[in-house]
């Protein structure tokens, strides 16, 4: 039997070693090994928290956190179960060099002692690391477009005044304001809505960066849509300028329009603003009365200026020097009217030719002509005056009405002597 096992050994042992090698090239033929490519891949960062409990922040600089290729060697049968998934690529925070970079680990969570190699494009995770940063700004809100014709954009409110930012110092430096805006565009009604908080720096840019958080990412927002009109602004005067000197009723600037915005319903019901006499004295004024007037502590409630350059209207209130101008009256146009019924009345006491003295602004006193001028006794206004119901008989000084314009006086009054007496009854 031994000799028999023993019995051309080394024919024996070459056929064994000839079938292992026959086996491995149609092993190799069969389930060769190759290479095969995964691409962005992306690297897991572990313990961070070494950062951040340290009152830093980190940023991956470069894309490094994504590995572009990752190579891999195994035998084919291997590969063609292994996914992009099943790769693993680490980098631990606690194998930070000084250089701020961290080595990546690449391994498989399919367990093949077959794998070869795993090897990437990149061995290294760049961080950029800084101080953190927090800072409170002021939150602003503004409109873009335009509302439809006839409106006005109003009030602007948010239900939040601050905003709270932090991420890395060099950043968050950048960052001047935060504002929302909304879009009025066509809107007749108040808007409400939430708007998307954004970041700006000096320049007016947009601040976009994955590395900086907010306590609020968006604010409810209220946009007053106001309805517009245009009035006028009209004056008036308080006060009687100086001794021979009369307002002449022009007020420059009088009349001007302005646009107020407010509430439809508000807005419906005004046709003018109207500034009070007092706001506009012309006591003792010798010459042309000019002042400011902010029309704005004027307006009715809940009504505002469209524009509020329109706020201060500058007035010049005309003041002139009187003039006298004498005129020759005769006495027959001088007359008695409104005598009570059962009276007879007659006037004396003035000459056949008389002088009046007249005083105005001299539009008015140039335009008068003494024979356009009567006078009147008016009995039933003089009683009316004195409380009286019925005259008593007798002899009464009264003055003399010459119907002069309202701006026009005299310079002294003219009196006559009226006699009333009761009418004799008439016997048959």
């Amino acid at each position: 039997m031994k000799n028999r096992l023993t019995h051309n050994l080394g024919l024996k042992l070459a056929s064994v070693f000839s079938a292992v090698i026959l086996w491995l090239v149609v092993t190799t033929i069969n389930n060769p090994t190759v290479s095969d490519y995964y691409h962005n891949i992306p690297v897991k960062l572990l313990n961070t928290e070494l950062i951040t409990d340290s009152g830093q922040v980190y940023e991956v600089i470069d894309g490094t956190d994504t590995i572009g290729t990752v190579t891999v060697r195994a035998p084919h049968s291997v590969l063609s179960e292994l996914k992009s998934e099943n790769i693993i690529a680490t980098a631990d925070v606690s194998e930070l060099s000084s250089l701020d970079t961290i080595s990546i680990k690449l391994t498989t969570d399919i367990s093949s002692k077959d794998i070869s190699s795993i090897t990437g494009n990149i061995d290294t995770v760049k961080l950029k690391i800084e101080n953190k940063k927090t800072k409170a700004l002021s939150l602003k809100a503004t409109v873009s477009g335009q509302v439809t014709e006839g409106y006005m954009v109003g009030d602007i409110t948010t239900d939040q005044n601050l905003v709270r930012v932090s991420g890395p110092e060099s950043v968050i430096e950048q960052i001047t304001r935060a504002s929302v805006d909304v879009d009025v565009t066509g809107m007749t009604t108040d808007i409400v809505t939430n708007a998307e908080i954004r970041l700006y720096d000096a320049d007016d840019n947009v601040i976009n960066a994955d590395n900086i958080t907010q306590n609020i990412k968006t604010v409810g927002v209220k946009v007053g849509i106001w309805q517009t009109a245009v009035v006028p602004v009209n004056f008036s005067t308080t006060g009687i300028p100086a001794a021979g000197y009369q307002e002449t009723g022009e007020i420059e600037g009088n009349g001007t329009t302005v646009t107020i915005a407010g509430k439809a319903s508000v807005i419906k019901g005004i046709s003018e603003i109207a500034i009070p006499a007092e706001a506009v004295d012309i006591t003792d004024a010798s010459e042309d009365y000019t002042t400011e007037i902010d029309i704005r502590n004027y307006l009715p409630a809940n009504v505002f200026l469209a524009d509020s350059e329109d706020a201060k209207k500058a007035i010049t209130v005309r003041i002139e020097a009187e003039m006298s101008k004498k005129l020759e009256i005769r006495q027959e146009r001088v007359r008695i009217t409104n005598k009570p019924e059962g009276y007879d009345a007659s006037i004396s006491g003035l000459e056949e030719s008389f002088v009046i003295e007249v005083i105005g602004l001299s539009r008015d006193v140039a335009a008068l002509q003494a024979s356009a001028i009567s006078g009147t006794v008016d009995i039933a206004k003089w009683m009316e005056q004195n409380g009286m119901e019925d005259p008593e008989p007798g002899y009464y000084t009264v003055e003399v009405d010459f119907g002069l314009p309202e701006d026009v006086r005299l310079l002294e009054p003219v009196t006559v002597t009226m006699h009333i007496s009761k009418t004799e009854a008439v016997t048959e």
